[in-house]
């Protein structure tokens, strides 16, 4: 499980850093667009994308230490 956890961190991250570059790209773009309102939204876009993933990093739950053997309950 921890491999699968690993993986999909890694695509988080790069999707992030995929996200940044495009907002440094708005950014120097903005000040001489005409689409300024557009651009802003799209920059907007990309960091609530960026914020969204930045959540999902890792895991946040708690994993049981121990489980209950269902089977046993049923022979009682």
């Amino acid at each position: 499980m921890a491999v699968n956890i690993t993986q999909k961190d890694k695509t988080l991250n790069d999707v992030i850093e995929w996200c940044m570059e495009q907002v440094s790209r708005i950014e120097k773009k903005i000040p001489n667009a005409s689409d300024e309102g557009f651009l802003a939204g799209e920059r907007f876009a990309l960091q609530a994308v960026a914020a969204h993933c930045e959540e999902l990093l890792g895991y946040s739950g708690s994993m049981p230490l121990e489980v209950p053997n269902q089977s046993e309950k049923e022979s009682r």
